[in-house]
């Protein structure tokens, strides 16, 4: 009776991620840039005929109920894993099959025929380790999120359960698995980690539409810079902020200096160049917490708190540097882009957006009447801080 218990929970398992298993390839057919579904359509795909082998044991020869059938579920794992570095963004690791290679190298040895327990406890301690990795790989993205959080739980619980199961395989050795006394206890407890994965899973699913969708809404498709939406989103953020240290935000508003000229002289294509050419190399001069955005056409912004108005014009001036050390290369072809700058601060508990934005454009107004490529200050009265261009060195389009 036991035995047929067994039997029925791997079937009902197999039968478990099986569904997951289509529903997450469904889920990747709708949206093929979701490709971490994928990745884990064929996890699921992989542990399902693992445990349905595992299921057949005695019907079909041990070499797949045993050593086969675990490879595959231990191969799934590695394939979630990939799953979750596809997520975030980061680069599959060779360890990820560290697991599997053990289990291979386990089932080359002697004990691994003539000791059942050996093969049980073979078996959990590489399932363990692939339920570590889990944590470790949600860890290693240092992103936070109720569902992350809930997943490294369920990975943690799972591997504590197969750490006991492996103690148990030791201390009491089992002839073999349908006759391990804690087997029905770790299938049942597994099953309920495998429910929970599913749920959690599915509310990480969720995050990252939501996410995926926020990111579309806030993004400027053409640069990958925050858009205005995007801006008043973070601005809100930075003035919210429990942090009153620095005590300022800071306004950054550029205008690429004859724009038009570029088109004209070179394509809209180029042009489209050269405003993701600026937009790279402004992001890269910022600090991690600042914002920068396309307000539109070829104005852009950064918001930033900041100690004072020289800190925030020095920001500026890193940028500008950093442009003009960088012409745009386009076919072999250097062109030198340029930037106008407005300043302006306002301190953080009263600051608002409209109004940083209408003192920069003054400031930004007074830079281009100074002659362009320069920086100048919401303050344009005698004594306003101002930054006078460098000699141009490459192809620069006049007017």
């Amino acid at each position: 009776m036991a035995v047929l218990d067994l039997v029925t929970a791997l079937v009902l398992w197999s039968s478990a991620t099986a569904t997951v298993a289509v529903v997450l390839f469904v889920v990747w057919w709708r949206n093929r840039e979701f490709s971490a579904s994928l990745w884990w359509s064929g996890a699921f795909a992989l542990m399902s005929a693992g445990r349905l082998l595992l299921a057949l044991r005695g019907q079909v020869p041990d070499l797949l109920a045993i050593e086969v059938a675990i490879a595959l579920s231990l191969t799934g794992f590695a394939l979630s894993l990939t799953g979750f570095s596809v997520l975030d963004r980061l680069r599959p690791r060779p360890w990820f099959l560290l697991p599997l290679a053990l289990w291979i190298l386990g089932c080359l040895t002697p004990v691994f025929t003539a000791s059942g327990s050996f093969r049980i406890a073979l078996a959990h301690g590489t399932a363990a380790l692939a339920y570590l990795l889990h944590v470790a790989v949600l860890r290693r993205a240092g992103r936070r999120s109720p569902a992350r959080r809930w997943l490294t739980q369920i990975f943690w619980f799972a591997a504590g359960l197969n750490l006991i199961s492996l103690s148990l395989a030791v201390l009491s050795p089992p002839a073999d698995f349908f006759s391990y006394r804690f087997a029905a206890f770790a299938l049942i407890a597994g099953l309920a980690a495998l429910v929970a994965t599913v749920i959690a899973g599915a509310c990480l699913l969720i995050e990252e539409t939501e996410q995926g969708l926020r990111l579309l809404v806030e993004t400027d498709p053409l640069t990958g810079v925050l858009n205005r939406r995007g801006l008043a989103q973070h601005f809100d953020t930075m003035a919210a902020s429990s942090r009153r240290d620095p005590p300022l935000i800071a306004m950054l508003v550029f205008d690429l200096d004859h724009f038009k000229s570029v088109n004209d002289r070179h394509g809209h294509q180029t042009g489209d160049l050269a405003l993701a050419h600026f937009a790279r190399i402004a992001a890269a001069s910022l600090r991690e917490g600042d914002a920068f955005a396309r307000l539109g056409g070829e104005e852009f912004a950064a918001c930033l708190p900041v100690a004072g108005l020289a800190e925030a014009v020095a920001v500026a001036e890193r940028i500008q540097g950093a442009l003009r050390s960088t012409p745009l290369n386009v076919a072999g072809r250097l062109i030198n882009v340029t930037a106008s700058v407005g300043v302006s601060t306002r301190p953080r508990p009263t600051a608002t957006l409209d109004e940083l934005m209408a003192a920069s454009d003054r400031a930004l107004y007074a830079a281009k009447a100074r002659g362009r490529d320069c920086i100048m200050t919401e303050d344009n009265a005698p004594g306003a801080t101002e930054r006078h261009p460098r000699p141009r060195t490459h192809d620069a389009p006049q007017k």
